[in-house]
């Protein structure tokens, strides 16, 4: 099962946070410029504290949070005004993200054909779009894979010992994907930060 945290942060008192993050996500808001980054980092932490109990996470080569001692299986994210992480017992990874326009021109570029197609039949493009990409990188992110390879696999296909479900938050897309053969239940928890 997984358990999705989301919280909207637009409310968040940077100041009165800052003391309650890892010292690494303390120095990474410090350096971002506007206020809504600033609680959007603030706010995937927090929520990760909130998830798992705890916050000593190291990065990968290729820039995945991870507990070293491998322990419970989460994945960050944040858009807009909302921040969100997953927390599985597999290796888990989450997106959220808001359509905009120029789907299709994106679509062309980064993804495979039939996902494209899907894009261009569709009678809102922005929002398949959307629905989507936050897949793809939904499995970047539990494959612990770059942004890069975002045209090495289909999720229209499948992905071979993936699953993927997604959720319609307001109108941000979540998009989630388990290195397992079932995602299972995904238990939503709307948290107060």
């Amino acid at each position: 099962m997984i358990r999705l945290y989301i919280a909207d942060v637009t409310g968040l008192d940077i100041n009165a946070c800052l003391g309650s993050v890892s010292p690494k996500r303390m120095e990474k808001t410090l350096r971002l410029k506007s206020d809504d980054d600033k609680r959007r980092s603030l706010g995937v932490e927090l929520l990760l504290k909130k998830a798992a109990g705890r916050t000593d996470y190291v990065l990968t080569e290729n820039e995945k949070p991870c507990f070293p001692d491998g322990g419970v299986h989460f994945s960050l994210s944040h858009c807009g005004k909302y921040a969100v992480c997953a927390v599985a017992d597999v290796p888990v990874g989450v997106d959220i993200e808001l359509a905009r326009a120029g789907s299709l021109r994106l679509a062309e570029r980064f993804f495979l054909p039939d996902e494209a197609e899907l894009v261009e039949r569709s009678q809102s493009p922005e929002e398949e779009f959307c629905r989507l990409w936050t897949l793809k990188e939904s499995y970047i992110k539990a494959a612990g894979l770059r942004l890069g390879d975002v045209r090495t696999f289909s999720v229209v296909q499948g992905i071979e010992g993936c699953s993927f479900g997604g959720a319609l938050i307001a109108q941000y897309h979540i998009g989630c994907c388990v290195k397992a053969p079932d995602i299972g239940k995904i238990e939503l928890i709307n948290e107060k930060l």
